[in-house]
C-alpha cells in the first residue's frame, strides 16, 4: 500500500459498510488509516467504491487515529485494505510483564471478556471496566466482613474474578488505541483500593471470629498495602509517569544467575495475579488464616523489594533511534 520514500497512500474499501465496519470497537477504515499513519504517509487518500458517506462513528475514529496526516475521503477503487479479525486484535493486547498466572489463566479469560464486550457495545470504553472494578471492590468489605465463612468464600471469588477484569480495560484501551497516563493510574488506584479493602475485610471477618493474633498480622498486612503504594505512587509522580505496579517489573524474564532467579521469583509471587489465585484457593478449602499469614509474610518480602528496588538509582535516558515501521494493519 505504502510504497518506500512516498508519504502519499491509498487504501480501498468495496463500500461504506465495509469502512464502517466495527473491528474490536474501532471502524475498519480507522484501523486502515492508523496502519498507514505508522508506516510513515503524512497524506491518506481513502477511496469508497460506492461513495457514500462515512458513519460518524467512523469519522470520529479516522480524526483521533490520522495524528497529523491529512485526509482524503473520496469515491473510486484503490487497494484493498487486508484487516486483522477482532480476535486477533485481542490476542495482541497481552503485555510482557505479565505474571505467570495472568499469562496463562487470567488472560484467556480476559481476553475473551474484552472480545465480547467489544462485539456487543462497540462504544464501550476502558473506563467503563475501571469503574465497574471500582465498584467491584467496594462490595468486598461488607462481604467479608457480615457474610461469614459463606463470606469469606464469596469474597476470595471476587478478589480472584476483580485481578481476571484488572486485565480487561487495559486490553481493551490498547486494541483501540485509547491507552492515556491518567487511565493507568485510575487503574492502579483501583488495584491498589482492592488489595486494601480484600485484606481489611479478610483481617476484620478473622478477628470477629477468632480474636487473638490474626487481627494484628491482618492490621500488619494493610500498613504493608499502604506504604507500597505510597511508595510507587511517590515515584511515579517524581518520574511523571503513570502509578503503575509495572514500574518495578523487568520486561524481560530471562534468568542467566542466582539473583535472577530470587528477582523473578519475588516478582512473580508478588504479583496481584498470583496472590489474588492463591488467597481464592486457600480460603475455597478452609485455610483462610493461612492467607492471611502468607499475605502479611509476602508483604514484608513484598515491601523490601519496593524498597530496594526504588533505592537503586534510576538509569540515564540514552538518546533512541527510532527504528523504521513498516505499515501494518493491526
Amino acid at each position: 500500500m505504502l510504497e518506500a520514500g512516498r508519504s502519499l497512500a491509498e487504501i480501498g474499501f468495496a463500500s461504506v459498510a465495509a469502512a464502517d465496519r466495527r473491528i474490536a470497537g474501532v471502524a475498519a477504515a480507522g484501523r486502515a488509516v492508523k496502519a498507514l499513519v505508522d508506516g510513515g504517509a503524512s497524506e491518506i487518500r481513502l477511496l469508497l467504491a460506492d461513495g457514500e458517506s462515512l458513519a460518524p462513528a467512523t469519522r470520529a475514529d479516522i480524526e483521533r487515529l490520522r495524528g497529523a496526516s491529512t485526509i482524503e475521503i473520496v469515491r473510486g477503487e484503490g487497494p484493498a485494505a487486508t484487516l486483522p479479525s477482532a480476535w486477533q486484535v485481542i490476542r495482541r493486547t497481552g503485555k510482557p510483564s505479565d505474571g505467570l498466572v495472568s499469562r496463562w489463566l487470567n488472560r484467556p479469560f480476559s481476553q475473551r471478556i474484552s472480545w465480547a464486550l467489544l462485539q456487543l457495545f462497540p462504544s464501550i470504553r476502558p473506563i467503563h471496566i475501571t469503574l465497574f472494578n471500582a465498584l467491584l471492590a467496594l462490595t468486598l468489605i461488607p462481604v467479608l466482613t457480615f457474610g461469614g465463612v459463606w463470606g469469606l468464600i464469596l469474597g476470595g471469588i471476587l478478589f480472584h474474578v476483580a485481578s481476571v477484569l484488572d486485565g480487561v480495560d487495559g486490553e481493551m484501551a490498547r486494541a483501540t488505541w485509547r491507552t492515556s497516563a491518567s487511565g493507568a493510574t485510575l487503574d492502579s488506584i483501583v488495584d491498589i483500593a482492592t488489595n486494601l479493602l480484600f485484606v481489611s475485610g479478610l483481617t476484620i471477618n478473622l478477628a470477629l471470629r477468632d480474636g487473638g493474633l490474626i487481627g494484628w498480622i491482618g492490621a500488619w498486612a494493610v500498613i504493608l498495602s499502604i506504604v507500597g503504594g505510597a511508595l510507587i505512587a511517590s515515584r511515579s509522580r517524581a518520574g511523571d509517569r503513570a502509578i503503575g505496579f509495572d514500574l518495578l517489573k523487568r520486561r524481560e524474564h530471562r534468568v542467566t544467575g542466582p539473583f535472577d532467579l530470587i528477582y523473578w521469583a519475588v516478582q512473580t509471587l508478588t504479583g496481584r495475579d498470583c496472590f489474588a489465585f492463591l488467597y481464592m484457593t486457600l480460603i475455597l478449602v478452609g485455610l483462610e488464616r493461612v492467607a492471611l499469614y502468607i499475605y502479611a509474610g509476602v508483604g514484608t518480602i513484598w515491601l523490601a523489594y519496593v524498597v530496594i528496588v526504588l533505592a537503586l538509582p534510576r538509569p540515564k535516558a540514552s538518546p533512541a533511534i527510532a527504528p523504521r515501521i513498516e505499515p501494518k494493519l493491526l
